[in-house]
Order: C-alpha cells, then sequence, then structure tokens
C-alpha cells in the first residue's frame, strides 16, 4: 500500500461483518475544507484484503459496489460517492454542525463525517466517530426532564415521541440520532434512527448493545407545520400499501400514531439477540454521484445500475424500477430522486433493489417539489413518460418485447388503482386529483 502523503487527513472504514465491526480501508482527503469536493483516496487495509480474498464472500465485504477488494488505491478528485449516504442531512446537520462549532456546508463536512457517523444506516461506520469526544457520554434527558447516566437511561414511551415531547428530541439529538444520508431537498421531513429495547422502551440507535435490541426503527415527522405536510406523512403509509396491492417490493407494514410514523427497517435484521446489519447504498451511490442536488435521468442511474446486477436479476429488478416509476407518476411521487432509491447487498456481494421507501403525494408539498428525476426528453414529455419509448432503451440488456409485455400487463391493473387506494386508507380528496394521471398512464402504458 503506498504510503499517504503528509498533507492528507485520513479516517477509518469499518465494515459489520461475522457479527463484529472490522476496519476495512483507509480514506485519505486532501483539502478536508472542501468537504465532498475533496480530492481523495480509498485503501482497502491489507490484513481486510488478505483475509477476504481468502474466503468465499469477498463480493460482501466491500464498502461500496464500486470499490472492489483488492490492494489497488482508488483516487479520485472528490470524496467516495458513498459517503454522502452516511452524512447526518437536515436538522441532524445543523444540530451536530452546531455541536462541532463548524458550517453546515463544505468546510464543516470533514467534521461531521470524522463526528458524526457511529451509526449511519446499513454496514458502514467511521471508527474515529465511534470514539468521539463529541458525542454525548455523560447524563441524558429522560421524559421527566432529570438528567440520568447514559447507561442507564430507561428510553422512552411512544406516547412521549408521538407528542415530540421536548425532553426525547433533546435527548435524541444529543444522541445524534437523527438519520443519516443527506436530503437532496431543503427541509426534509425529521427522522431518527431509533431502536427498541426487550420491553419495548425506545432508545437511539447505538445506545443499547445489540443483545439489548429487540426491534429497529425509523421514526419520521411531517417536513412542516402546513396541514399540507401533515397529510402527505398521514397517507405515506397508504401510499406503500397500495404498491403492496401492485405486487411491488415493499417492507414490513409501517404504523402512523398521531403525527409520527413509525417505519420498520430493512437494513437490520434480528433475530435470537443477534443484529444483522445488510449492506446498503443509494443509486446515487451506486452510480458515482458525489454532489448534492444532482439532477440525472434514469437512462444514466439504470444504466449504472446494470453494471452491478446479476445477469440472472436484470429483467427482475428493472420491471421493479419501471413499476415504481409509474406509480411515482400516476400518484404524485414527485421526490423520486436518486438517494430515495438503495440497494442491499447480500453475504455474497450480489445486489438487489431494498424494499420500495420514502414513497409519498409529495406533490402535495408546500415546496412544490417537481419531478426530479426524469427520462431524457425523447422518452418524457411535460412529466409524462413515453412507456413503450422508455422500454426500448433498455434493449442492449434486456428484449424490449418482454419488456413491454409486463409494462402493458401492468397498466391492465392500474385500472384498479383508485380502488386499491381506497382500500388502503388514501384520502378520498387524494384519488380524485390522481384520476387524470392514473387514466394517462394506464393509456400510455397500453402502447407498450
Amino acid at each position: 500500500m503506498t504510503p499517504y502523503a503528509s498533507h492528507m487527513r485520513h479516517l477509518t472504514l469499518q465494515t459489520y461483518r461475522n457479527g463484529q465491526w472490522t476496519d476495512a480501508a483507509q480514506i485519505g482527503f486532501s483539502n478536508a475544507e472542501e468537504g465532498h469536493r475533496s480530492p481523495s483516496r480509498l485503501d482497502y487495509d491489507y490484513a481486510y484484503v488478505v483475509q477476504e480474498l481468502g474466503s468465499d464472500c469477498v463480493g460482501g465485504a466491500v464498502v461500496s459496489c464500486r470499490y472492489p477488494v483488492d490492494f489497488s488505491s482508488h483516487s479520485s478528485d472528490h470524496w467516495p460517492a458513498f459517503l454522502l449516504d452516511i452524512l447526518p442531512g437536515g436538522e441532524g446537520r445543523r444540530r451536530w454542525a452546531e455541536r462541532l462549532n463548524v458550517e453546515t456546508g463544505l468546510s464543516g463536512e470533514f467534521a461531521l463525517l470524522q463526528h458524526a457517523t457511529a451509526n449511519p444506516p446499513g454496514n458502514l461506520r467511521i471508527k474515529e466517530a465511534v470514539d468521539s469526544p463529541f458525542r454525548e457520554a455523560g447524563s441524558l434527558p429522560n421524559a421527566e426532564g432529570q438528567l440520568v447516566p447514559r447507561a442507564d437511561h430507561p428510553g422512552f414511551s411512544q406516547q412521549d415521541i408521538v407528542s415530540k415531547q421536548e425532553n426525547f428530541i433533546e435527548y435524541a439529538y444529543q444522541q445524534g440520532a437523527a438519520v443519516a444520508g443527506a436530503t437532496d431537498v431543503q427541509g426534509e421531513a425529521p427522522k431518527f434512527l431509533l431502536v427498541q429495547d426487550l420491553e419495548g422502551r425506545w432508545h437511539a440507535e447505538g445506545a443499547l448493545s445489540d443483545e439489548q435490541v429487540s426491534k429497529h426503527w425509523i421514526v419520521k415527522f411531517p417536513r412542516g407545520s402546513t396541514a399540507a405536510d401533515r397529510e402527505v406523512l398521514i397517507n405515506e403509509a397508504s401510499y406503500l400499501e397500495v404498491a403492496r396491492r401492485c405486487n411491488l417490493y415493499v417492507g414490513e407494514p409501517l404504523c402512523r400514531k398521531g403525527n409520527a410514523l413509525f417505519i420498520p427497517r430493512f437494513d437490520r435484521l434480528v433475530q435470537g439477540g443477534t443484529v444483522t446489519r445488510q449492506g446498503m447504498e443509494s443509486l446515487y451511490s451506486i452510480a458515482g454521484v458525489s454532489e448534492f442536488g444532482a439532477a440525472k435521468t434514469h437512462e444514466f442511474l439504470c444504466t449504472e445500475l446494470l453494471n452491478y446486477l446479476p445477469r440472472r436479476t436484470c429483467f427482475k429488478n428493472i420491471v421493479e424500477y419501471l413499476k415504481r416509476d409509474v406509480l411515482n407518476v400516476a400518484l404524485g411521487n414527485t421526490d423520486n430522486h436518486g438517494r430515495n432509491t438503495a440497494v442491499l447487498r447480500n453475504e455474497t456481494g450480489e445486489i438487489a433493489l431494498s424494499p420500495l421507501f420514502d414513497f409519498a403525494p409529495m406533490y402535495l408539498d408546500p415546496e412544490g417539489i417537481a419531478r426530479v428525476t426524469r427520462w431524457e426528453p425523447s422518452r418524457e414529455q411535460a412529466g409524462r413518460p413515453i412507456w413503450a419509448k422508455v422500454c426500448e432503451f433498455f434493449e442492449p440488456w434486456l428484449e424490449a418485447k418482454s419488456l413491454k409485455d409486463e409494462m402493458r400487463a401492468f397498466g391492465e391493473e392500474l385500472s384498479q388503482l383508485p380502488d386499491y387506494m381506497s382500500a388502503a386508507g388514501v384520502d378520498a380528496s387524494i384519488i380524485e386529483r390522481r384520476r387524470t394521471a392514473i387514466e394517462n398512464n394506464i393509456l400510455s402504458l397500453s402502447e407498450c
């Protein structure tokens, strides 16, 4: 391994493998003050490479699909894209920046990476963040506002969370429980990574040892205080059930309590007191998009995705991807950027689309979120994809005729969509407002 230049600052990246955290790679940063625009270099640890190359599951040891486990140095003029997945975003970023006394923008991003990435989603973490002196190690507020040593903290009830009880909010931010993964849209919904203990009490992710955890959750609140913000959140659970009725890949049902949405996590599996952390990365990470607010086309993202999908599962995953976008258009989920789609990586390194998430009537959002990811102009006009032409794009990889047959059949099923929405509890006003978009997509799909 080539020595790091003396001016570089570096961090240690760990993976969760075989029930333990292991040093996997060193990442060097030439100009830390430039944040994610800093040139960087990733080198897997020599011992990690030797250990994994001797196993049958070396593919599962990668830190990202774009970085095979080997002795090469992976240099770039920016951060590796997967690091943007684990940075805190939104209010969590603002709170951490305040604690670290840094800016929320580029100049503060290295500090955020160094200190605020101890428990991100997936199976990665920054080692230095685990022992950061800025992580709250002393006393924390309980539900009554009394300061309790972290090791003895009793957690919170679900009602404390639902009511956004001030002591819970303070505890959650002090513990760094605000969800990692930076948003591409201003004003993201407040989200917290929480766990339930064996008695059903709620704690920040990372506050308990694995054997004390019964389940992992994301808890999400409305993006703002308007009626439209609440309507978006209230209908998200129902939207996912509509997708389930359409035979899309959906995880466990969501649970709404008041203005809080409780989302079971699919990157954490608890079995017999053991937690499995699944490798996960966003579609932007797969595509090497190392910037925020990027507007990338579906064609670009799908081409990159196809580079890493096992050939035998390409058709299944692309059909899933297309059906999701049909529903995005028909049901008005305009916030469809590449960080709202992810892949999961199994122990052998094979990837597949994760369960659908962040699927909601975002067209209602007061900020007026336009459809973020679109097909190229020859395949999409005025926000309406021409599905026959979309299918033809995939001809180099897949048989377009078979793809068209699948999509045409899906179009026939969409005639049931208003009934599915009603049965799932979607607001009647939303059902009525989406009828025209549903009919337009049925017509376009019939021409496949």
